[in-house]
């Protein structure tokens, strides 16, 4: 079991290519244990998975929330070896102060690379969340998760994670044409911890 916070659950469908109807139960969350204070990573990195058909929305106490969550190996795509959920075991809820003027970034991780036939690519990549989005729909437990890249940023410029920040935006053009925001820099305002406590009633997959 993996002590966990689940900051959001997202249910949903979509036609792929084919024509054929996909559904999907996505969960956001990160490994208590895995925040890092590093040249390469400070605060928590997201992750996310689709936990369909196995689990849904109704399996979760509370969102955003603690939990641990058993996972074991299993073939994915291309048979690669991944995680798959097992088990859930609520442990206490987590509030999240809202705050309309800052993001709570939970995660950063430097980046430097250079694509083939392309100039050299550096930044810093953010895992925030919007403290104002806290949702309970039927397609949606918990607050927006926000993940950006701040070209020409400095790991080291972001002095405490997790912690609030103002983010300068600025619009421009997405893959598809479209216009999107984009976070431009990042100024610290406040401190955030997460305080993960311990105790459950579990839930637990059938496969």
């Amino acid at each position: 079991m993996v002590k966990c916070v689940v900051l959001g659950v997202e249910s949903g469908s979509y036609t792929s290519r084919s024509g054929e109807e996909v559904n999907y139960t996505k969960m956001y969350y990160f490994e208590v244990s895995s925040k890092a204070n590093s040249s390469l990573q400070k605060g928590f990195i997201m992750l996310n998975q689709n936990i369909y058909p196995d689990f849904s929305l109704s399996d979760f106490s509370q969102v955003p929330g603690v939990y641990e969550l058993g996972f074991r190996a299993s073939r994915g795509y291309r048979g690669k070896l991944e995680p798959k959920l097992v088990s859930i075991d609520f442990l206490s809820p987590l509030s999240i102060k809202e705050n309309k003027d800052y993001f709570l970034i939970i995660g950063a991780k430097r980046y430097n690379f250079q694509p083939t036939n392309g100039s050299l690519m550096k930044g810093v990549k953010v895992f925030a969340i919007d403290p104002m989005t806290q949702e309970e729909s039927e397609s949606y437990l918990g607050v927006q998760i926000l993940e950006t890249s701040i070209s020409k940023a400095k790991l080291a410029s972001f002095s405490q994670i997790p912690g609030y920040y103002d983010l300068a935006m600025e619009q421009v053009r997405g893959r598809n044409g479209a216009s999107v925001y984009k976070a431009i820099a990042a100024t610290f305002k406040d401190s955030y911890s997460f305080n993960p406590p311990s105790s459950p009633p579990s839930v637990t997959s059938s496969s």
